[in-house]
């Protein structure tokens, strides 16, 4: 073997060297925070009437008076983040932005406040700070009453709001009033596209039978879905009027049907609706024939099992003299046999809003100028006939105050997709956590019933359940109210948390080597105790290191690593005197599955020792002879034969001793 000079060994500097590091893996005292967000509040704030508005972000109804700047005759729009932060909204004439004033560099929209339903807002899928504002103009007549002359309107019109323009706060410097279709019904209703990203908004054209299905994504408005089916929205005068031009359209929450109050024709029309093509078929009605009222407003249940209509004087300026009605339908029957839920004299009871409540606001008024200063509400719409508790809590009369406010002929238009709410929601589906169940809508109960498919109940109106096993569940509710049951399920999934893998319990890392800690791969989330967050960290240094990974169901799970630093020990000195106290110039250390060879030399250089026997050393004689007290220089060659340690190829240690006499 060829051996380094004295000369040369002397050049290095003498000291102790770091051979190798333990590291091991321990369970980690991090909790787990689990659960994907599902902040939905997008539609929990609505501004409508004469400057009224409803908050439903705290999760129950509340009359607010914060806004002083809009009245919107029939229908309004409004649109919040997910997270319930007001973003602006709309009359379909002007726009406010969150601080109440007009938004800048947005001409007047050129939607109509006389339309039924004239705007409505939309999220630009894949940028969070683009809207568009679709917007519907009245049908009017250029040289009434002749019945045969063109209409005159602007149309269904299309602009968009940019949230990056006046420092956050949104203008209109994009694109306004950009013509979309030129006579349209005062209809306009969307739900999500089936792919959950996308969104379909759907009008109907004049004079036609024709539904148009404009597809909403990234990359803008698509060419529109033209649907040939149902009723035409044409004929019937009155006044400058069509009648047919008159009434509500509205999505299920499912996305499954599509619903019409056709006024000039006492009907209401129900079609199916393909959230994946855009294609409206299947269209069945149902003819009211009840003297001086019109279907007007329609809106489905949450559970979209239920439909509603309200019957209204439509025409006429003073109080009305006819009642108004409120129906509702039982769609696992079909569209027949509607059930008469109440009638009310001196009332225009006109636009149905589903909210996120799982409750339909009602709105009423008696003419333009005798307002209301509260709403009804259909307390539990997913409930049949008169169970539904038409302005009934807890058997008393009871509608909602509008704390002073007035209400007109309408609420904001949403996408309907919004109010797909089940009977009851629950988070935290990551297995160890404690899952939190909350009723939807609390309205009308004296009782429940929990069975949480593990074989557990509990009476608890908003209860906390741990499951021992991950796995699927089905969760049974039932609400118990004047001693009628009320049952409904949900399948839940509580998800086992994620698997850090480091590649093995114990790994050696020798000094100047490094080794690579390996969270595993997949994962939608990493962040190490060195606030890197990536799934693979280098470690070359002792202490302790932790990971944590998220997965795509928003489960967390953490893991430490313990990096224990030891070292290979030679003495400066030993003293061969046979007291049985450092006789021997050895290395001492943990690791033992070694290839080892070890040299001494004299100051000359001269080869004195050498030994492949790690716990020999040198006994310091020389051919047997006592050595000289002096200084001597020693070269360890080590290789480890374990597959259990990470190094950069064979080991070279040298220093230096002296031998005491």
């Amino acid at each position: 073997m060829s051996c380094p000079t004295l000369r040369k060994m002397l050049q290095n500097a003498f000291g102790a060297f770091i051979l190798s590091f333990i590291i091991f893996s321990a369970e980690s005292s991090f909790s787990q925070v689990t659960n994907c967000p599902r902040s939905q509040k997008q539609a929990d704030l609505w501004y409508f009437g004469e400057k009224a508005g409803i908050d439903f972000r705290n999760g129950a109804a509340t009359a607010i008076t914060d806004q002083d700047v809009m009245t919107s005759f029939k229908g309004s729009a409004i649109i919040c983040d997910s997270l319930g932060n007001l973003q602006f909204f709309t009359n379909a004439k002007l726009v406010w932005d969150r601080t109440f004033n007009p938004m800048p560099y947005s001409p007047s929209l050129e939607g109509d406040l006389g339309v039924t339903q004239p705007c409505i807002i939309l999220p630009q899928p894949g940028d969070s700070n683009l809207y568009y504002i679709f917007t519907l103009d009245v049908l009017t007549y250029k040289n009434p009453p002749a019945d045969t002359l063109t209409p005159d309107t602007r149309g269904l019109k299309v602009s968009v709001v940019n949230m990056n323009g006046n420092n956050g706060l949104g203008d209109g410097t994009l694109r306004w009033n950009q013509p979309l279709l030129s006579q349209v019904s005062q209809k306009i209703t969307a739900v999500k596209h089936q792919n959950k990203t996308d969104y379909w908004v759907i009008a109907h054209k004049w004079d036609s039978d024709e539904f148009y299905a404009y597809r909403v994504t990234r990359d803008g408005i698509s060419a529109p879905v033209i649907s040939k089916t149902g009723l035409i929205h044409g004929n019937g005068r009155y006044g400058h009027l069509r009648g047919n031009d008159l009434g509500y359209m509205k999505a299920s929450p499912d996305g499954g049907k599509i619903a019409l109050a056709v006024s000039g024709k006492n009907i209401v029309e129900l079609l199916n609706f393909d959230n994946s093509t855009g294609v409206i078929t299947s269209p069945v009605d149902y003819s009211f024939s009840v003297n001086g009222i019109f279907p007007y407003g329609i809106e489905f249940s949450s559970d979209s099992k239920k439909l509603y209509s309200s019957l209204v004087q439509v025409f006429g300026n003073g109080p009305p003299a006819f009642p108004s009605r409120v129906y509702q339908f039982d769609l696992t029957r079909g569209l027949i046999n509607p059930t008469l839920l109440d009638s009310m004299p001196g009332l225009r009871i006109t636009g149905m809003q589903l909210a996120t409540d799982g409750r339909i606001y009602v709105a009423k008024t008696i003419n333009l100028l005798l307002k209301k200063d509260s709403v009804d509400v259909i307390y539990n719409p997913t409930r049949p006939g008169i169970e539904c508790n038409y302005n009934k809590l807890n058997n008393a009369p009871s509608g909602f105050s509008l704390s002073g406010r007035k209400g007109l002929y309408g609420f904001p238009n949403f996408i309907q997709s919004y109010f797909d709410r089940p009977t009851f929601t629950h988070d935290s589906v990551c297995h160890g956590d404690i899952t939190l169940f909350e009723i939807t809508n609390k309205a009308n109960i004296d009782n429940v019933l929990w069975d949480f498919g593990d074989g557990s109940t509990s009476p608890d109106l908003s209860p906390a359940h741990s499951y021992a096993q991950p796995g699927n569940y089905s969760v049974k509710l039932k609400e118990t109210f004047n001693g009628i049951d009320y049952s409904d399920s949900v399948a839940i999934t509580i998800f086992p948390l994620p698997v850090i893998n480091f590649g093995g319990d114990t790994i050696l890392l020798y000094s100047g080597a490094s080794v690579n800690l390996n969270a595993g791969e997949g994962f939608t989330e990493y962040l190490w105790s060195t606030n890197a967050t990536t799934p693979v960290i280098t470690v070359s240094s002792g202490g302790n290191y932790w990971a944590r990974v998220k997965d795509i169901h928003c489960c967390y799970n953490s893991d430490t690593v313990y990096v224990n630093e030891f070292k290979y020990y030679v003495p400066n000195a030993f003293t061969p005197n046979g007291d049985g106290i450092n006789d021997n110039l050895r290395i001492t250390g943990l690791y033992e599955n070694i290839s080892f060879q070890m040299y001494v030399y004299d100051r000359w250089g001269r080869q004195i020792f050498e030994t492949t026997n790690r716990e020999q050393g040198w006994d310091g004689k020389i051919n047997g002879k006592p050595a000289p007290a002096d200084t001597y220089a020693w070269i360890i060659y080590i290789d480890f034969l374990g597959a259990d340690i990470v190094t950069n190829g064979k080991v070279v240690y040298k220093g230096f001793v002296t031998l005491l006499r």
